[in-house]
């Protein structure tokens, strides 16, 4: 759920107690709703829509 929320790997490990990532990768799984978010931001650096010429008037 935390990971969802958009909070970092290091700050879910305090908030849980886990002093070693071995722990974090163990319980923090990539959902499908963290893949797509992942997809659009990257498809958003790549694909970046054009301003398109500037007016001058």
């Amino acid at each position: 759920m935390l990971l969802l929320l958009g909070v970092p790997e290091r700050s879910v490990m305090g908030i849980m107690g886990w002093s070693h990532t071995a722990m974090a990768a163990r319980y923090q799984h990539v959902t499908s709703a963290i893949q797509r978010d992942i997809a659009l931001r990257v498809g958003g650096l790549i694909w970046q829509v054009s301003e398109g010429p500037a007016d001058d008037k």
